[in-house]
């Protein structure tokens, strides 16, 4: 019994081979998930532990694993993170960035938010940290961006929208500030920075007090303000001056010095000008990475002083002239232009006399034939 039982198992696997290729892989998918969870908890105890080395590298080594480097987003949104991979890769990459957020390492912070948004783009609380690590940045238009979509998988989100607010009035776009503010009264008629950003808008702008006044009333707001301390409508203002003044300083221009001519102007005329200019285009372009901007300034402060210039170019090239000797017994015969005749292009039309001739002899005839 036991010999024939062997010999059936055998040939009912060799009858179905598919069936066993199957179950292999099923548990050998089992075994790669099993072994990724596990090394998952490992690096998130540790990072419980504060033990942030330790952990970053448990979580990097959890993203080689064949697991995790199989998973890829689908795109859809609507089938979520079903795959067990692509779960663990999106907790992964949002444990690393706030590891490297804790360690102040803000650039590598957003790199991993972003890995992670990718993979999940439904998270409110992910796009609110993509945000605030936006502001510790001075990105403000990611900021922007990051609270604008938090907002949009949920518009009652409130540190969304308060941060949106601030963001928006330091980017001066004052009209979608004064639109989201509307939206903050409606839930908190109270809503201290609101009401103070509403009305420094209308004081640099006054025209969109008019303007705005049909959707505040609209939205069922009451006439008048709750007024706001002093002390704390400085706070709000200083928050969103200060992003302002940070933000104008990382684009200010370096002072860089001007370009200098590849060719100096040897002479004052347009072609020689023309001829310098074409020079120092050619040698820009061509020239070794990093090149410079075309659009900065050409220094040309050796040739403000016309007459000094002109006398060390006569300096260095004098130019000798050449008088005929009086006692030459040749001397130099000036050569005169040709004169040019000009012969007008007008028709010789007949004279009045003539005409006037031909005339009267008409008339003759005339007489002569009544």
């Amino acid at each position: 019994m036991i010999r024939i039982a062997a010999l059936n198992a055998s040939s009912a696997v060799e009858d179905d081979p598919e069936g066993t290729l199957k179950s292999h892989k099923s548990q050998t998918k089992e075994a790669q998930e099993a072994e990724a969870f596990a090394l998952y908890h490992q690096a998130l105890d540790l990072q419980k532990h504060d033990l942030f080395e330790e952990s970053a590298k448990a979580y990097h080594e959890l993203l080689e694993t064949h697991l995790l480097r199989e998973a890829v987003a689908s795109g859809d949104e609507r089938e979520g993170l079903k795959h067990p991979g692509l779960m663990l890769k999106y907790s992964t990459y949002k444990n690393l960035a706030q590891l490297a957020a804790q360690r102040d390492n803000i650039e590598t912070a957003m790199e991993f938010y972003l890995e992670a948004v990718l993979l999940d783009s439904t998270d409110v609380n992910l796009w609110y940290k993509i945000g605030h690590v936006a502001l510790r940045l001075t990105r403000l238009p990611l900021a922007r961006h990051a609270f604008e979509e938090g907002l949009a998988c949920n518009p009652d989100h409130w540190p969304c929208l308060d941060n949106l607010i601030t963001v928006l009035y330091t980017l001066s776009d004052y009209t979608t500030c004064l639109y989201f503010i509307c939206k903050a009264l409606e839930k908190d008629n109270s809503y201290s920075k609101g009401l103070v950003i509403k009305e420094k808008i209308f004081e640099e702008q006054p025209c969109l007090r008019k303007d705005s006044l049909r959707m505040f009333l609209k939205g069922d707001l009451p006439v008048c303000d709750v007024p706001v301390s002093a002390s704390e409508t400085q706070t709000i203002l200083e928050e969103a001056l200060e992003l302002r003044r940070k933000r104008q300083a990382l684009m200010a221009r370096k002072n860089e010095p001007d370009l200098k001519l590849a060719q100096p102007i040897s002479l004052f005329t347009w072609k020689s000008l023309g001829e310098s200019l074409m020079a120092t285009y050619l040698h820009l372009t061509t020239c070794e990475p990093p090149r410079p901007s075309l659009g900065k300034q050409i220094d040309l402060l050796e040739y403000q002083d016309l007459d000094q210039h002109l006398e060390s170019q006569a300096n260095v090239a004098p130019v000798s002239v050449l008088h005929p000797s009086p006692v030459s017994s040749n001397p130099l015969v000036p050569l005169t232009e040709p004169l040019l005749t000009y012969t007008p292009l007008t028709p010789n039309f007949p004279s009045l006399t003539v005409l006037e001739s031909v005339n009267s002899a008409g008339e003759e005839d005339a007489r002569g034939i009544t």
